[in-house]
């Protein structure tokens, strides 16, 4: 039965592997929102267009800053590519500015936020 629980599921898996394959295109789409980020410009709406373009993909960077402790653990024990670890730290440092905003985001909408 434990086994059953930390299982990584199937989906996640599915998006870690989509985000490694586009890394290009969403590291480029995420550089120009901490560029406006940078610039102190609001940058919600460009959350909530990435995230409508690519759900199961702004689910994982969600759970790399948020759950990034249970993400790691459960990988580990899953045979996922060392260039899938890659990417997902490469962003979890590259992108740590934005951490904040995407968890105001998410608890926004459950109603928990801003």
């Amino acid at each position: 039965m434990t086994e059953e629980v930390d299982k990584v599921p199937r989906n996640f898996l599915k998006a870690l592997s989509d985000f490694s394959r586009k890394r290009e295109i969403v590291f480029k789409e995420f550089d120009e929102i901490q560029d406006k980020y940078s610039k102190g410009e609001d940058i919600v709406e460009d959350l909530k267009r990435f995230r409508s373009k690519r759900p199961d993909i702004f689910t994982v960077i969600d759970d790399i800053f948020h759950k990034a402790v249970e993400v790691e653990d459960k990988l580990g024990r899953e045979r996922v590519k060392e260039e899938e670890w890659e990417v997902m730290r490469a962003f979890k440092d590259r992108f740590s500015d934005l951490a904040e905003e995407i968890d105001l985001l998410v608890l926004g909408e459950l109603g928990l936020g801003r």
